[in-house]
C-alpha cells in the first residue's frame, strides 16, 4: 500500500467518526429540545390553568382570594368582607358624650366586581416562568375596594347627635305698652358644627375591617337670631296711621279686632318679609271671624272676615309712611269709604296679599289696636334713622267714571214705583304719591302706584204690576142750606 492510499483511508475513517459524532450531538439536541419543549408545554399548561383564577396569596383585607374564580371571589367579597365591615363602628365623642355609628346602619356596599377584576389581573402580564413561580410560591398582595354607603344616613346620624347635645338659644324679647319699651336679654345656645361632623365621618370611613375610627368634635356657643343689642335699637315711633269705622256692624268690628290683634306685636328683623295673609290666617268662623260685607268683583256680598281689608289698608298707610315700600300690594276693585282712592291695600286669601320687607338695618315692631271707632297702627323702630324726615301718602284723582243705573223689573211693585236697591258709586283712576318732608318742608314727591277703580252701578227695582182702574160713583146732592151771616162787629 502506497502512502496516498494510506492517507485516503485515514481521512475516510476520520470522516466516518465525525459523522457519527454529529449524529450523536444532533440526537442529544433533539432530545434536549424535546425534553425542554415538553417542560415548557407543561409549565404553560399549568399557568394557563390559572388564567381564570386568582393567584395564590392575593387577599382583600385579610380574605384569601387565591385559587378563586371571579364569581367565587365576588361572592366572598359580598359576604365575608361586607359582614366584617358591617360589624365596624365609628366612635364619636362630643365633650363628655359618646356616640357610635355602626357601619351596618349606613347600608355599606363594596365594589366587588372591580376589586376581583384587579385581583384576577394581578401577575397575568408577567413572563411565563415568573407566573409559574407566583403560582408555586404564592404572592403577598392586598387589593383595595371602594366602599359606598348611604350618605343620608350619615347626615341623619350627625343631626341626631346634635339634637341630643345641643342647648337651644333663647331669643331676646321686646314688649311695648303705650310708648314704654321693655327688652329682655337673650340666652346663648350650644351646638355642634353638623357639617364639620359629617365631613369628619366621611373622611374616616374605611373598608378595612381591622381599622378603628374615632371622631371628636366640640360644642360651640352661638347667639340666637334676636339679640337684646338689636332690639335696643328700637327707641320710638317712626310712623302712625289710623282709620275710622262704624260700630253699627258688630260682625265687622269683631273682624277688625281679630285681624288687628294678630298683627299687634309683630317683630321684623332686617330682611324679614311680612305677609298679611299669613299673619292673620284664614278668615274662618272656626277662628272667630264673623260675616260682614265684602267686595266680590263689582258686587257687595256678605262673607267671613269682611272688614279685614280696612286693617290691611290702615297698616299699609302706617308702614309706607315709615318709608318701607311694599313688595306686594293691590287696590280694591271699587272705592272704599275708609280710604281715599290710591291709598288702600286689598287682600284675598290665596291670591291677593299685602307684603313688605324690613329694609332697615334694625328691627321694626308693629303695634296695632282698636281705640273707640278707630283702627290704629304704630311702627316702632330707630327714630334717628328717619334723619329728621317725615312721610305722607297722598292721592291724586286722574279720571272719574260716572256710575250708571241698572233697572230690575219687579212684578211685586205697582207700575210707576221705583225703589233703589243699592246705591251707585263713581269709579276713578287715581295715583298715590309718597311725599317727603324735612323740617316741615316738602323735599320730594314719589309716585307709588296708579290704580283703577270700577264704578258701581245704582240698582233700581221698577214695578211692573198693573193697577186696576176704579169706577167713579156719582156724587150725592144735598139741599142747599141757608148761610148764616156773621154779624158785624
Amino acid at each position: 500500500m502506497n502512502t496516498e492510499e494510506s492517507k485516503d483511508g485515514k481521512l475516510k475513517a476520520a470522516m466516518s467518526k465525525n459523522k457519527k459524532l454529529i449524529i450523536i450531538i444532533a440526537s442529544i439536541v433533539v432530545l434536549v429540545t424535546g425534553i425542554c419543549g415538553a417542560y415548557v408545554l407543561s409549565v404553560k399548561n399549568k399557568v394557563e390553568a390559572w388564567n381564570d383564577k386568582i393567584y395564590p396569596g392575593v387577599q382583600a383585607y385579610g380574605i384569601d382570594l387565591g385559587g378563586k374564580t371571579k364569581e367565587e371571589a365576588i361572592d366572598l367579597i359580598n359576604t365575608q368582607l361586607l359582614s366584617l365591615i358591617g360589624d365596624k363602628v365609628i366612635k364619636v365623642s362630643v365633650g363628655d358624650n359618646s356616640f357610635e355609628l355602626k357601619y351596618s346602619d349606613v347600608n355599606p356596599t363594596v365594589s366587588a366586581d372591580e376589586t376581583v377584576e384587579e385581583a384576577l389581573e394581578y401577575g397575568k402580564d408577567a413572563k411565563l416562568f415568573k407566573k409559574k413561580k407566583m403560582i408555586e410560591n404564592g404572592v403577598e398582595v392586598n387589593v383595595d375596594t371602594v366602599l359606598s354607603y348611604d350618605e343620608e344616613k350619615v347626615n341623619e346620624f350627625a343631626n341626631n347627635v346634635n339634637n341630643q347635645v345641643k342647648v337651644e338659644a333663647v331669643d331676646a324679647t321686646i314688649s311695648i305698652s303705650g310708648s314704654n319699651i321693655s327688652v329682655t336679654q337673650e340666652t346663648n345656645g350650644k351646638h355642634i358644627d353638623v357639617e364639620a361632623l359629617i365631613n369628619e365621618i366621611k373622611g374616616c370611613i374605611d373598608p378595612d375591617p381591622e381599622k378603628a375610627e374615632e371622631v371628636s368634635v366640640e360644642l360651640q356657643e352661638y347667639s340666637p337670631r334676636i339679640t337684646a343689642e338689636a332690639l335696643n335699637k328700637i327707641n320710638g315711633i317712626m310712623s302712625s296711621f289710623s282709620s275710622t269705622f262704624s260700630q253699627s256692624d258688630s260682625g265687622r268690628v269683631e273682624n277688625l279686632r281679630i285681624a288687628t290683634g294678630y298683627i299687634n306685636g309683630t317683630l321684623l328683623m332686617p330682611g324679614d318679609e311680612f305677609s298679611y295673609n299669613n299673619t292673620i290666617g284664614p278668615t274662618t268662623p272656626e277662628r272667630g271671624y264673623k260675616e260682614a260685607n265684602t267686595y266680590v268683583g263689582a258686587t257687595i256680598v256678605p262673607g267671613y272676615g269682611g272688614g279685614v281689608c280696612q286693617v290691611s289698608s290702615t297698616l299699609y298707610r302706617a308702614v309706607i309712611q315709615a318709608n318701607i315700600r311694599s313688595t306686594e300690594r293691590r287696590n280694591h276693585s271699587m272705592t272704599v269709604g275708609y280710604a281715599k282712592p290710591g291709598l288702600d291695600a286689598t287682600v284675598a286669601a290665596g291670591y291677593i296679599d299685602y307684603k313688605f320687607v324690613n329694609t332697615y338695618d334694625f328691627p321694626v315692631y308693629i303695634q296695632g289696636y282698636l281705640s273707640g271707632n278707630q283702627v290704629v297702627f304704630n311702627i316702632f323702630g330707630n327714630k334717628e334713622a328717619m334723619g329728621g324726615k317725615t312721610y305722607e301718602l297722598v292721592n291724586e284723582i286722574l279720571e272719574t267714571y260716572n256710575y250708571g243705573t241698572e233697572e230690575v223689573k219687579d212684578a211685586s211693585l205697582n207700575e210707576g214705583t221705583r225703589i233703589v236697591k243699592s246705591s251707585g258709586a263713581n269709579g276713578c283712576k287715581a295715583s298715590g304719591y309718597l311725599v317727603t318732608y324735612e323740617n316741615g318742608v316738602q323735599i320730594n314727591k314719589e309716585l307709588i302706584s296708579t290704580d283703577v277703580y270700577s264704578a258701581r252701578n245704582e240698582v233700581v227695582s221698577v214695578g211692573t204690576k198693573k193697577v186696576e182702574a176704579q169706577v167713579e160713583q156719582p156724587a150725592e146732592t144735598t139741599p142747599e142750606q141757608p148761610t148764616e151771616e156773621t154779624p158785624a162787629n
